[in-house]
């Protein structure tokens, strides 16, 4: 089998030229390897109509384009990203490995630790919830069916693939306590504890080093 296809999958409001993107996709061709990044802002009813199995469609259109069916694939997803490339590698063998970063497990309950019973409340009543849309720079509406969808989906999706999650431990968006639990009795599944928050910008570095070191014979 060839060299497997790289698709990366950013976060939640943010965009396929993040930071991190941007490292993984120069370290990436470094090695002589290209990788897809598909907007998951994009798609029918754009930001406001997002939800979670819009973007694992996306992925999936992603995984076509780097040729999965033939050489497989590394998936690779930061915060919501990561949930999103979890839920894909749970049930899709076209992924040979995972790597996630601060993946956004039990995505219900981290809203309602965000914007409180009320704020849900809020969103439910009026359909739709004003975001800080980092990626561009502005405020923008998001639907409840994010919300919705979010429910209907497993909260910890295990990857059936070997995988390696890097997670900070001052993260204070997504506790290091869901990975933990994903993790835990997963033979296949390898944390790394980083000191770090939700960002992890202060240990790019280091999350290149990490995942290097785990793809080994993947990479060329």
């Amino acid at each position: 089998m060839d060299s497997p296809g790289f698709v990366y999958l950013h976060g939640f409001a943010s965009g396929p030229a993040s930071e991190k993107a941007r490292l993984f996709r120069e370290k990436l061709a470094t090695r002589g390897v290209s990788m897809e990044s598909p907007d998951l802002n994009e798609g029918p009813g754009g930001f406001h109509d997002m939800t979670l199995s819009r973007c694992v469609r996306s992925t999936n259109e992603a995984l076509e384009r780097v040729d999965a069916g033939r050489r497989g694939a590394v998936i690779i997803g930061s915060s919501m990203g990561g949930l999103v490339a979890a839920l894909v590698a749970a049930r899709d063998p076209r992924i040979r490995a995972a790597v996630l970063m601060a993946p956004a497990f039990d995505l219900p309950a981290r809203w309602t630790t965000w914007i409180g019973e009320e704020g849900i409340a809020s969103w439910r009543r009026t359909r739709e919830l004003e975001v800080d849309h980092h990626a561009w720079g502005r405020k923008e509406k998001l639907g409840f069916g994010f919300y919705l969808d979010s429910m209907g989906l497993p909260p910890y999706p295990r990857p059936s693939c070997p995988t390696l999650i890097l997670h900070g431990i001052h993260d204070a968006e997504v506790s290091i306590g869901t990975s933990v639990k994903l993790a835990d009795g997963a033979p296949n599944v390898r944390l790394v504890e980083l000191d770090t928050d939700h960002g992890m910008l202060d240990v790019k570095e280091r999350l290149w080093s990490e995942t290097e070191a785990f793809l080994g014979p993947l990479l060329p």
